[in-house]
């Protein structure tokens, strides 16, 4: 990123694991809520809507909610490891200002 003056926003001395866990949970959080988990696990079609049948729905919409959770707790640790490195490195500018 190239600025045209320097400004000195006021950031975190070292982003932490506290960090990277608040990050990762408000993503899964934030997605589940909208939709865009559950749609992308619908998007691979690895199992068939059934139109005619809702207690097949019901059992359609567990299935799909049990393996985003499970995805969601395999790569959560993952996911805040790298959000504490890159954001570390992002902000790492910043704090030599």
């Amino acid at each position: 990123m190239v600025r045209s003056k320097q400004i000195a926003v006021a950031v975190a001395d070292v982003v932490t694991r506290e960090h990277g866990e608040t990050f990762a949970d408000q993503w899964f959080r934030l997605s589940m809520i909208s939709g865009a988990l559950t749609e992308a696990c619908a998007k691979t079609e690895i199992m068939e809507w059934p139109d005619d049948d809702e207690e097949l729905q019901g059992i359609f919409h567990d299935l799909e909610g049990e393996i985003v959770r499970r995805v969601a707790d395999q790569l959560r640790s993952t996911i805040a490891e790298t959000f504490i490195r890159l954001a570390n490195e992002t902000l790492a500018p910043e704090r030599r200002q």
